[in-house]
Protein backbone atom coordinates (compact mmCIF):
# COMPACT_ATOMS: atom_id res chain seq x y z
CA UNK A 1 0.00 0.00 0.00
CA UNK A 2 2.09 2.88 -1.33
CA UNK A 3 -0.20 5.91 -0.98
CA UNK A 4 -0.63 6.87 2.69
CA UNK A 5 -1.06 10.63 2.93
CA UNK A 6 -4.84 11.00 2.48
CA UNK A 7 -7.53 10.33 5.08
CA UNK A 8 -8.90 7.58 2.82
CA UNK A 9 -5.51 5.87 2.68
CA UNK A 10 -5.23 6.07 6.46
CA UNK A 11 -8.69 4.51 6.84
CA UNK A 12 -7.68 1.75 4.41
CA UNK A 13 -4.53 1.06 6.43
CA UNK A 14 -6.58 1.07 9.67
CA UNK A 15 -8.99 -1.52 8.23
CA UNK A 16 -6.25 -3.64 6.69
CA UNK A 17 -4.13 -3.77 9.83
CA UNK A 18 -7.04 -3.77 12.27
CA UNK A 19 -9.22 -6.32 13.99
CA UNK A 20 -9.96 -9.31 11.69
CA UNK A 21 -13.65 -9.49 12.65
CA UNK A 22 -14.16 -5.82 11.80
CA UNK A 23 -12.35 -6.34 8.50
CA UNK A 24 -14.46 -9.41 7.65
CA UNK A 25 -17.65 -7.55 8.54
CA UNK A 26 -16.77 -4.73 6.17
CA UNK A 27 -15.26 -6.70 3.26
CA UNK A 28 -16.98 -10.07 3.65
CA UNK A 29 -13.58 -11.71 3.16
CA UNK A 30 -10.45 -12.16 5.27
CA UNK A 31 -7.38 -9.91 5.09
CA UNK A 32 -5.17 -12.49 3.36
CA UNK A 33 -7.70 -13.02 0.55
CA UNK A 34 -8.15 -9.26 0.21
CA UNK A 35 -4.38 -8.69 -0.08
CA UNK A 36 -4.05 -11.54 -2.59
CA UNK A 37 -6.89 -10.07 -4.67
CA UNK A 38 -5.25 -6.62 -4.55
CA UNK A 39 -1.91 -8.16 -5.57
CA UNK A 40 -3.54 -10.05 -8.46
CA UNK A 41 -5.13 -6.84 -9.73
CA UNK A 42 -1.88 -4.89 -9.32
CA UNK A 43 0.08 -7.52 -11.26
CA UNK A 44 -2.48 -8.19 -14.02
CA UNK A 45 -4.50 -5.05 -14.73
CA UNK A 46 -3.27 -1.57 -15.54
CA UNK A 47 -5.06 1.10 -13.53
CA UNK A 48 -7.14 3.60 -15.50
CA UNK A 49 -7.04 6.16 -12.69
CA UNK A 50 -5.24 9.46 -13.05
CA UNK A 51 -5.42 10.07 -9.29
CA UNK A 52 -2.85 8.64 -6.91
CA UNK A 53 -4.84 6.05 -4.97
CA UNK A 54 -3.81 2.56 -3.90
CA UNK A 55 -5.52 -0.56 -5.18
CA UNK A 56 -6.36 -1.43 -1.56
CA UNK A 57 -8.23 1.83 -1.02
CA UNK A 58 -9.93 1.39 -4.41
CA UNK A 59 -11.10 -2.10 -3.42
CA UNK A 60 -12.38 -0.79 -0.09
CA UNK A 61 -14.39 1.93 -1.88
CA UNK A 62 -15.84 -0.67 -4.27
CA UNK A 63 -16.75 -2.99 -1.39
CA UNK A 64 -18.25 -0.08 0.56
CA UNK A 65 -20.74 0.30 -2.30
CA UNK A 66 -21.42 -3.32 -3.35
CA UNK A 67 -20.93 -5.21 -0.07
CA UNK A 68 -22.12 -2.58 2.40
CA UNK A 69 -24.73 -1.07 0.07
CA UNK A 70 -23.62 2.51 0.67
CA UNK A 71 -24.24 5.37 -1.74
CA UNK A 72 -21.48 7.20 -3.56
CA UNK A 73 -22.10 10.24 -1.33
CA UNK A 74 -21.73 8.15 1.81
CA UNK A 75 -18.63 6.40 0.46
CA UNK A 76 -17.13 9.72 -0.64
CA UNK A 77 -17.62 11.10 2.85
CA UNK A 78 -16.26 7.95 4.52
CA UNK A 79 -13.19 7.80 2.28
CA UNK A 80 -12.61 11.56 2.24
CA UNK A 81 -13.20 12.11 -1.48
CA UNK A 82 -15.00 14.95 -3.24
CA UNK A 83 -18.77 14.56 -2.93
CA UNK A 84 -19.57 16.96 -5.78
CA UNK A 85 -21.11 15.30 -8.83
CA UNK A 86 -20.97 16.83 -12.28
CA UNK A 87 -23.68 16.71 -14.91
CA UNK A 88 -21.45 15.61 -17.81
CA UNK A 89 -21.86 11.95 -18.68
CA UNK A 90 -19.38 9.72 -20.45
CA UNK A 91 -18.99 6.07 -21.34
CA UNK A 92 -15.55 5.19 -19.96
CA UNK A 93 -15.34 1.73 -21.49
CA UNK A 94 -17.14 0.14 -24.43
CA UNK A 95 -17.27 -3.21 -22.59
CA UNK A 96 -19.20 -1.69 -19.69
CA UNK A 97 -22.34 0.12 -20.71
CA UNK A 98 -22.75 2.80 -18.10
CA UNK A 99 -23.54 6.43 -17.63
CA UNK A 100 -21.24 8.05 -15.12
CA UNK A 101 -20.50 11.57 -13.95
CA UNK A 102 -17.25 12.03 -15.86
CA UNK A 103 -15.34 14.00 -13.22
CA UNK A 104 -16.40 12.17 -10.08
CA UNK A 105 -13.36 10.49 -8.51
CA UNK A 106 -15.35 7.81 -6.69
CA UNK A 107 -17.15 6.79 -9.89
CA UNK A 108 -13.82 6.43 -11.66
CA UNK A 109 -12.46 4.38 -8.72
CA UNK A 110 -15.55 2.14 -8.81
CA UNK A 111 -15.30 1.61 -12.57
CA UNK A 112 -11.55 0.96 -12.35
CA UNK A 113 -12.16 -1.88 -9.87
CA UNK A 114 -15.13 -3.15 -11.89
CA UNK A 115 -12.86 -3.28 -14.94
CA UNK A 116 -10.15 -5.13 -12.97
CA UNK A 117 -12.68 -7.69 -11.71
CA UNK A 118 -14.00 -8.12 -15.25
CA UNK A 119 -10.44 -8.96 -16.35
CA UNK A 120 -10.20 -11.41 -13.43
CA UNK A 121 -13.45 -13.04 -14.58
CA UNK A 122 -12.16 -13.35 -18.16
CA UNK A 123 -8.80 -14.83 -17.15
CA UNK A 124 -9.79 -17.27 -14.41
CA UNK A 125 -12.18 -20.11 -15.03
CA UNK A 126 -15.04 -20.29 -12.54
CA UNK A 127 -14.88 -23.42 -10.40
CA UNK A 128 -17.89 -25.71 -10.68
CA UNK A 129 -18.19 -25.58 -6.88
CA UNK A 130 -18.04 -21.76 -6.71
CA UNK A 131 -21.07 -20.30 -4.92
CA UNK A 132 -23.47 -18.38 -7.17
CA UNK A 133 -24.46 -14.75 -6.72
CA UNK A 134 -27.93 -15.87 -5.58
CA UNK A 135 -26.45 -18.00 -2.80
CA UNK A 136 -24.16 -15.17 -1.64
CA UNK A 137 -26.63 -12.27 -1.62
CA UNK A 138 -25.84 -11.72 2.06
CA UNK A 139 -22.26 -10.94 0.98
CA UNK A 140 -23.30 -8.49 -1.74
CA UNK A 141 -25.92 -6.11 -0.39
CA UNK A 142 -26.31 -4.60 -3.84
CA UNK A 143 -27.53 -7.97 -5.18
CA UNK A 144 -30.44 -8.07 -2.73
CA UNK A 145 -32.30 -5.55 -4.87
CA UNK A 146 -31.99 -7.56 -8.07
CA UNK A 147 -35.25 -9.28 -8.94
CA UNK A 148 -35.33 -12.07 -11.56
CA UNK A 149 -37.37 -11.05 -14.59
CA UNK A 150 -37.70 -7.46 -13.41
CA UNK A 151 -34.53 -5.92 -14.81
CA UNK A 152 -34.58 -2.93 -17.12
CA UNK A 153 -34.80 -3.49 -20.86
CA UNK A 154 -31.42 -1.84 -21.42
CA UNK A 155 -29.78 -4.15 -18.84
CA UNK A 156 -28.50 -1.29 -16.69
CA UNK A 157 -28.79 -1.19 -12.92
CA UNK A 158 -28.32 1.81 -10.63
CA UNK A 159 -25.39 1.42 -8.22
CA UNK A 160 -24.48 3.60 -5.26
CA UNK A 161 -27.72 5.57 -5.10
CA UNK A 162 -29.41 6.23 -1.77
CA UNK A 163 -32.71 7.23 -3.39
CA UNK A 164 -32.55 10.76 -2.00
CA UNK A 165 -29.58 12.25 -3.82
CA UNK A 166 -28.73 12.33 -7.50
CA UNK A 167 -25.59 10.26 -7.12
CA UNK A 168 -24.87 6.74 -8.22
CA UNK A 169 -24.09 5.32 -11.61
CA UNK A 170 -25.79 2.98 -14.01
CA UNK A 171 -23.79 -0.07 -15.05
CA UNK A 172 -24.57 -3.19 -17.01
CA UNK A 173 -26.09 -5.60 -14.48
CA UNK A 174 -24.57 -8.68 -16.11
CA UNK A 175 -21.07 -7.13 -16.06
CA UNK A 176 -21.47 -6.37 -12.36
CA UNK A 177 -22.80 -9.88 -11.64
CA UNK A 178 -19.84 -11.45 -13.44
CA UNK A 179 -17.40 -9.22 -11.52
CA UNK A 180 -18.93 -10.28 -8.20
CA UNK A 181 -18.86 -13.91 -9.36
CA UNK A 182 -15.13 -13.47 -10.06
CA UNK A 183 -14.64 -12.30 -6.46
CA UNK A 184 -16.73 -15.23 -5.18
CA UNK A 185 -14.55 -17.60 -7.21
CA UNK A 186 -11.32 -15.97 -6.01
CA UNK A 187 -12.45 -16.36 -2.40
CA UNK A 188 -13.66 -19.92 -3.04
CA UNK A 189 -10.32 -20.94 -4.58
CA UNK A 190 -8.51 -19.54 -1.54
CA UNK A 191 -10.81 -21.51 0.81
CA UNK A 192 -10.22 -24.71 -1.19
CA UNK A 193 -6.45 -24.12 -1.11
CA UNK A 194 -6.54 -23.68 2.69
CA UNK A 195 -8.31 -27.04 3.06
CA UNK A 196 -5.37 -28.79 1.39
CA UNK A 197 -2.69 -27.06 3.48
Amino acid sequence: MAVQDSAGAKRAMYLLMGIPDRFNEFCHMDQITFVQLADWILNNVESQLSVNISIEESLFVFLDIVAQGNSFSSAAYGWDHDVELTQGYAKPSPMMACRVPADHVLCRIFLNVLNALTVLRERKEISSSCPSINSTKSRWRIAKGWRPGRSRADGLVKVGNDGMSADGIEVDQEVLKQALLAVNNFMHEREEYEEFE
